[in-house]
Order: structure tokens, then sequence, then C-alpha cells
């Protein structure tokens, strides 16, 4: 699903628990789950370390035969896209309690 004419609303995520791994592939720190607006519950999104050194996340997602990428999910604002970061890279980088494997 892309965005439409859709009306933005509000995001609120909490419950944000990280799981870091000891030896990733591909800049791989950890696994991120979270609960948006107090009624979905998302696991799995990955946070990676980029070639540029920049922390991101990226979402679970299945792929083709052709190597096309079919998301589970992902924020399709802007502001989820910003208000996932922050929840979620922010207790990372404020060194927060994380749980380890």
């Amino acid at each position: 699903m892309q965005p439409g004419n859709s009306v933005a609303r509000p995001v609120d995520v909490s419950e944000v628990k990280i799981r870091l791994v000891d030896e990733g592939a591909d800049g791989l720190l950890g696994w991120a789950s979270c609960v948006v607006n107090g009624a979905l519950y998302l696991n799995n999104i990955a946070i990676r370390r980029a070639r540029s050194g920049e922390l991101v996340l990226t979402y679970p997602c299945k792929r083709s035969h052709s190597d096309q990428k079919y998301f589970y999910f992902n924020p399709i604002t802007r502001e989820a896209h910003r208000v996932l970061d922050e929840a979620i890279l922010g207790k990372l980088e404020r060194r927060e309690r994380v749980w380890s494997e």
C-alpha cells in the first residue's frame, strides 16, 4: 500500500525493546520491536549501521525471485518514519536498557 490522499494522523510509539546481536552481517546491530498507537505490535525491525556510519532501520520483507522487495510493514509517511526512528534509534543512542540475546 502506498500513500494516497490520506490525512496524516499522530503516531505514538511505545514499549520499544531492542535485542542486540553479537556478530551481525551487513551492519546488523540488533532487532527492535514496538507498539504503535497502543494498538499495533511491530517486531523484527532491523537496526543497522549504514556504510556512512549512521544508524538506520530496515523493515522485514519478502524477496521475489527477481529480487523485488515486498514489505510486511513499513512507514508510509515522513512523520511515521521520523517518529519510529526517534523512538527506536533514540533509545539505542541514549543507551537505555536493551536486551541481549
